[in-house]
């Protein structure tokens, strides 16, 4: 078992990808959008599209064409990794449509002791122009393969939600189908999404919510509740994996705003958040956003 450490700024060769209307329509719909949101649910001239669609309909099909999901990292199986971190950053609005180039890059490799963090870059830029549309970076924890020297990484600068009453919250009950919706819509063939015997193998009493899709509810509600539906305002959001929901979860986004969680170097305004369900667990933590304006 090791670590391939000589990996650490390996890239893929560009990807062309593309994304239609209709892709777009059915990912707000898997992450709860309905005739409440017309204008992101329907193809039209004037149809808007939620940011953290491009983690499904771009960096989820840069991902299918990986080696292994680790990216050729290390010598390790695929059940030992737990994807714990996911952030993305918008350098440009994403529209109904889309035609970019895509590329993986291995950002980093830590020695976290108990086990490796694998820090995966994808980003993409207009094929037409070569302007930069986004990147995602994703953090993968890979079990039990630490302890070989290497470095610790930077340190985690996500802050922990204020100690008041959330300023913004959204609630949205998921259907007894989410996650094959999710399926489709997110671009997952993760049996443990759908197989209920899967996912009882790997310790869940039912299939469960992709951390993605989770972290997609929690993008709709800082679009609406923060950014007063303008999705061109969110200009980058961040949250780690904490917890497993499951189909039939109602989903509830707390959200922070206010002049005392500061701004970035550009000017944005820092937005906190985090995604629990009915029982009071917490599926997403230490959510941070930034919003333009």
């Amino acid at each position: 078992m090791a670590m391939y450490l000589h990996r650490v700024g390996a890239q893929s060769e560009p990807a062309r990808r593309t994304w239609q209307p209709r892709d777009c329509a059915l990912y707000a719909l898997a992450v709860g959008a309905g005739f409440e949101a017309p204008e992101f649910v329907r193809e039209s001239p004037a149809q808007r599209v939620y940011p953290a669609f491009v983690l499904s309909g771009v960096m989820a099909a840069e991902a299918e064409s990986w080696p292994d999901p680790g990216f050729a990292t290390g010598d390790y199986a695929p059940h030992e990794i737990v994807q714990g971190e996911q952030a993305l950053v918008v350098h440009a609005p994403i529209g109904p449509r889309g035609d970019v180039a895509s590329r993986t890059r291995v950002a980093g490799i830590y020695d976290k002791g108990s086990g490796a963090l694998v820090v995966l870059e994808v980003s993409a830029a207009d094929r037409a122009t070569g302007a930069a549309v986004f990147t995602a970076t994703t953090s993968l924890f890979v079990k039990g393969h630490g302890g070989f020297g290497g470095q610790r990484g930077p340190r985690a600068d996500s802050p922990a939600p204020p100690a008041r009453t959330p300023d913004l919250s959204a609630t949205w009950a998921t259907p007894a189908t989410q996650t094959l919706l999710w399926r489709h819509a997110g671009n997952d063939p993760n049996a443990i999404h759908v197989d209920p015997e899967i996912a009882a193998r790997a310790g869940f009493r039912a299939p469960i919510l992709s951390g993605l899709n989770t972290l997609g509810f929690g993008c709709r509600a800082l679009v609406h509740a923060a950014a007063g539906g303008e999705p061109a305002q969110l200009r980058s959001l961040a949250g780690r994996f904490a917890s497993p929901g499951y189909n039939g979860d109602a989903l509830t986004a707390e959200i922070w705003t206010g002049d005392d969680l500061g701004r970035d170097a550009r000017g944005d305004r820092y937005v906190l958040f985090r995604v629990v369900d009915q029982d009071g667990a917490v599926l997403i933590d230490r959510g941070m956003a930034t919003l333009s304006g």
